[in-house]
């Protein structure tokens, strides 16, 4: 299957589920008090579920709210309905709509409804609403970096030397998106749940990311020192 075409459906479905998002909705704890789930997560969950069992049948989906426990496998679809949750709720911007093919095909959608961007890559580089996009190369001195995640301030703390801020933007959609855009220079996540950065990984790689895959560290910076530094931050 060519990531072209597969990339082409993932942008249709993205866009169409994004008509299902409303300021109306309801808000229920999946876990902790600070793991929320709304009515808009599993319509759109299950709207891109059925599109994707209608086109391609014999691939596996591993998706946040309904197939959590699915392994990621080749020709496999990573979903995440809402990432960013909290800020949904909140009517903070900062939320995105992801889904990606990261195997094989290697292609992937980060969809910023509030913000009108549409984040897409495959094998032929990362796009930005229709125009290429890159890393930025700074002066490490001068990078902005991103963490999301929990225990987070002995890493801050570490990076403290090295860079010249940091933001913790409640969404790693956003994050690797703003890597992928040259808006920030390095982000990393902590937590091993696929859906969560598998497609921003997917679109850093392509914008000429130097990423890390690895458990317990999930990251892209612009390049391979300033990843490393990330990593050593992170031990």
């Amino acid at each position: 299957m060519k990531s072209e075409q597969i990339l082409k459906f993932l942008v249709e479905i993205v866009k169409e589920a994004s008509a299902l998002v409303t300021d109306k909705f309801e808000v229920s704890q999946k876990g902790d008090a600070f793991d929320l789930i709304t009515n808009l997560d599993v319509e759109i969950e299950e709207f891109l579920i059925k599109k994707i069992n209608a086109q391609y049948p014999d691939f596996r989906i591993v998706s946040e709210e309904k197939n959590s426990n699915h392994s990621v496998t080749e020709n496999c679809f990573i979903i995440d309905p809402i990432d960013g949750t909290i800020n949904f709720t909140n009517n903070l911007p900062l939320w995105g709509i992801q889904i990606a093919c990261v195997i094989n095909s290697e292609a992937a959608v980060i969809y910023l409804p509030k913000m009108n961007e549409l984040y897409y890559a495959d094998k032929s580089g990362a796009y930005l609403n229709g125009i290429k996009i890159a890393t930025n190369v700074v002066p490490i001195k001068n990078t902005l970096y991103s963490i999301d995640g929990t225990n987070n301030l002995p890493i801050m703390e570490k990076m403290r030397p090295y860079s010249s801020g940091r933001r913790n933007l409640g969404a790693v959609c956003v994050s690797m998106a703003f890597v992928s855009c040259g808006r920030l220079h390095g982000a990393l996540f902590r937590s091993d749940k696929p859906w969560d950065y598998l497609p921003g990984l997917c679109i850093a790689k392509m914008a000429g990311a130097t990423i890390c895959d690895e458990p317990g560290f999930h990251g892209a910076a612009m390049n391979e020192e300033f990843l490393n530094i990330l990593k050593e931050a992170n031990k």
